[in-house]
């Protein structure tokens, strides 16, 4: 008896690493929660984690929009964060979501990875990412032929960390 209580704790401790290695779910295995375990978050401790933060599979090549809610005496902190595999840099946008108006573009700061900024006036913001290079899948487009893509070539996970807090009261 005590041999069959010993095998079945022995099954019950490994069986969660058995799952998650024959997992063919990219998404869960490596990208859920990337923005939180990769991105550096700020050194200021007042700065809280927003919902708004992602994180997401991408190709080379890829550009995509997430819409963020930003609000009128907060300060906020985009940090961006990704696999090596993607290249050394990435385009970072925020636009005015009405006007469409370019409000801060890394490519004028040295493709900086965070950006820090005060709200005067609540508003919807769109972060617009581009990862630059191209991958099978992109050079592909209309390619009947195309049926397989490395993930370990051409897909990395990319975060993006939103942090948020109080404005502080300027002066004295």
């Amino acid at each position: 008896m005590n041999l069959l209580k010993s095998l079945l704790i022995v099954v019950i401790g490994i069986l969660p690493f058995v799952v998650n290695a024959q997992s063919n779910n990219y998404k869960v295995r490596k990208c859920f929660g990337y923005q939180r375990d990769s991105c550096t978050t700020s050194a200021n401790i007042f700065y809280k984690l927003n919902e708004d933060s992602r994180s997401a599979l991408f190709v080379k090549g890829q550009s995509s929009q997430t819409i963020v809610s930003i609000y009128n005496g907060r300060d906020y902190r985009i940090s961006l964060c990704w696999d090596h595999i993607l290249g050394n840099r990435m385009g970072f946008k925020i636009l005015d979501r009405e006007t469409k108006n370019v409000l801060y573009d890394n490519s004028t700061d040295e493709f900086a990875t965070d950006f820090e900024f005060t709200v005067t006036q609540s508003r919807d913001i769109i972060v617009e990412l581009s990862i630059p290079g191209e991958s099978t899948l992109s050079k592909s487009e209309g390619n009947e032929e195309l049926i397989i893509i490395r993930k370990d070539k051409e897909m990395g996970c990319v975060g993006v960390l939103i942090e948020h807090m109080i404005t502080p009261t300027k002066g004295f």
